[in-house]
This record gives structure tokens, C-alpha cells and sequence, in this order.
């Protein structure tokens, strides 16, 4: 018998590949669909067990075998008699340390957000509610993601928010020292597992914080609803014009005293004298600072108002000063 032509082997060779490809695709998908089914059975039960099954729905789930990540679809929340909606909730990059129950890392993206909020639920501080300045919901993209070395204690946070027409917001903590409490705790219902994790955090010591806003429309809806409630009536522009023109005078009667009130003067005179830019803050200590010498300081400025920050800036305003020469601190923004 002669033997397969050239051309007959190649052509074997190219079935063979397409057979080959076609049972590769068949078994991934097949084996995406087992990892979706599997996960499905994972959270249902999760929300079973902590009583979350009537206030977490979704209509669908699907995973990604090769970005090792798993997607809820059309998901709807209820949280205080009040019901959102996210498009899709993916977890990914989850991993977690079955000895210790302890989250190595995780990536939560929220995408497609409306929910509903409460003009009770707002107005802290004295600041304007949301729900006076015309924002009923929260509608936008949430990004979250966690990463934590188990032996050394070093936990990295960032959280990325992005509003359309309002803000886009990005922040990111870093922490050593940390003791991550069991992912078990987290499910806990109530204020006692968050009561715990606090004290976890008192612990730990602050390598650095940072907070970045870009306004997307947010500063003139302030600007219109607080020169209404102040009887000025004005327009967002004009209103921060009048602003402007106070402030001004201001530090002419009460000259500025320290290099950081000068900074922040001029921080609040670039914000004020446009409709757009973006606002950072960051703060990184030469050594790391332990949480409870922060805490005290932090609580107080919660429990008194804002305002008191002003006062307090007044009386460290040398050592606030140092800080900012040596970029310890950073306030600064970009028009």
C-alpha cells in the first residue's frame, strides 16, 4: 500500500487540529459552567446561613474560568426598608487562607448602581444632604480591592467611586500591624463583628492615606443650594465668586499666621475660582503612626463639627506647617 500523500496528511493534521479544539472548547466551557454552578451553590448558601437570602437577590450568575472571577447579574439589594439595584456584582482575584479563615485578597466591582436614599440618612456635620442639593440615589460604578500579607500584617485598601454629573472619588489606605479578623466575622449581623474589627484596626499602625475627588458637577449644586438657604440666591458661579470675594477679605482683617493656613488658602481660592478640578489629599509619615495616638484627634473632629478642624489647624499650625514643607502632608489641587 502506498503511502498518505503530502497533501493527505495535512489535511488529516487540520481535522485532527479542529477536533482537538473543538473538544478543548467543549471541556472549558463545560468546566466554566461546573465553577458557575458550584458558586452559585456557595453564595446561596452563604445568604442562607446569615439571613441575607431576602435581602440579596439576582437573576443570574456567571464565572470566568480564566479571570478566575465570578459575576451576579441584575442584583437587588434591600437595607433599611429601602431597595437598590446593581447591574452586576463581580468578586475576583479572591483568596483566602483556609487555616487561618483570613482574606489574603479580593476585587469587588459594582457596576450600574441605583439606590434610593433618605434625606434622614444625610446632612452630617452640618453639611448639605444630598437630598437638598437634588441627588436622590447613588447611581454610578463602585470599585473595591483588599490585599493582606498574613505574616507580616500589611493591609492595603483602596475604594473608587464614580458618580456621573457629581464626582469621581478614589481612595486608598495602607496599614501594618494589621490582625485581619476570620472572613467568618464579616458575616456577622449587627454592630458586634464591626465593634471587633474596630478594635483590630486600633492596633494597627497608619503607613499612609490618601483621598482624591474630581468634580464632576457636584461643587455647583453645593454652590446653588447653599446661596439659596443663605438668601444670596444666587447661581453655582456667582455664588463662589461671593465666596471668593469674602475669603479675600477675610485674610486681609486676620492675616494668615502659619505656612499651612497660607497653603490652604490658596487651595480654597483655586477650588473656588472654578466649576471643575480635582482635590488630593495624602498623608504618609515618615514612621508608621499607631492608629490610637489618630483616633482621639479623628473622634473629635466627628463629635464637634468641622468647624473645629478650623481651630484646631490654628493652634498645631506650626507643627501642620512642618509637615507640609516636608511633604508629609499634601493638600493640593489641580484645576
Amino acid at each position: 500500500m502506498s503511502e498518505p500523500s503530502r497533501k493527505g496528511r495535512k489535511k488529516i493534521g487540520l481535522i485532527a487540529a479542529v477536533v482537538a479544539v473543538v473538544i478543548l472548547a467543549g471541556g472549558y466551557f463545560g468546566f466554566q459552567s461546573h465553577i458557575a454552578n458550584e458558586a452559585e451553590i456557595e453564595i446561596a448558601r452563604f445568604l442562607r446561613e446569615n439571613e441575607l437570602d431576602r435581602d440579596i437577590r439576582y437573576r443570574e450568575i456567571d464565572a470566568s474560568l480564566i479571570g478566575q472571577s465570578v459575576t451576579l447579574h441584575n442584583v437587588r439589594l434591600s437595607f433599611q426598608g429601602t431597595e437598590g439595584t446593581v447591574g452586576a456584582l463581580t468578586v475576583s482575584n479572591y483568596d483566602l487562607d483556609e487555616r487561618s479563615g483570613q482574606l489574603r485578597s479580593v476585587d469587588l466591582l459594582l457596576e450600574d448602581i441605583d439606590f434610593p436614599i433618605a434625606a434622614s440618612s444625610f446632612g452630617l456635620f452640618g453639611a448639605p444632604s444630598p437630598f437638598m442639593i437634588g441627588v436622590d440615589a447613588v447611581r454610578g460604578d463602585i470599585g473595591i480591592e483588599y490585599e493582606y500579607d498574613i505574616a507580616k500584617g500589611d493591609a492595603l485598601a483602596s475604594l473608587d467611586i464614580s458618580m456621573p454629573d457629581l464626582l469621581d472619588s478614589e481612595f486608598e489606605i495602607s496599614v501594618s500591624r494589621f490582625t485581619a479578623p476570620p472572613v467568618e466575622r464579616f458575616s456577622a449581623r449587627g454592630f458586634n463583628a464591626m465593634g471587633r474589627m474596630l478594635d483590630d484596626m486600633g492596633k494597627a499602625d497608619l503607613n499612609s492615606v490618601s483621598l482624591r475627588l474630581a468634580d464632576r458637577g457636584l461643587k455647583d449644586r453645593i454652590a446653588e443650594y447653599a446661596s439659596v438657604e443663605s438668601g444670596a440666591a444666587l447661581d453655582g458661579a456667582s455664588y463662589r465668586k461671593e465666596l471668593f470675594r469674602k475669603l479675600d477679605h477675610q485674610i486681609l482683617e486676620n492675616p494668615l499666621q502659619s505656612r499651612f493656613e497660607s497653603h490652604l488658602a490658596e487651595v480654597a481660592k483655586s477650588v473656588l475660582e472654578t466649576s471643575e478640578g480635582t482635590l488630593t489629599l495624602a498623608y504618609e509619615p515618615e514612621y508608621p503612626t499607631p492608629f490610637e495616638d489618630i483616633g482621639a484627634a479623628a473622634f473629635e473632629v466627628m463629635f464637634s463639627g468641622f468647624n473645629n478642624l478650623g481651630k484646631q489647624a490654628t493652634r498645631n499650625g506650626d507643627a501642620l506647617s512642618e509637615l507640609i514643607d516636608r511633604e508629609v502632608l499634601k493638600i493640593e489641587f489641580d484645576s
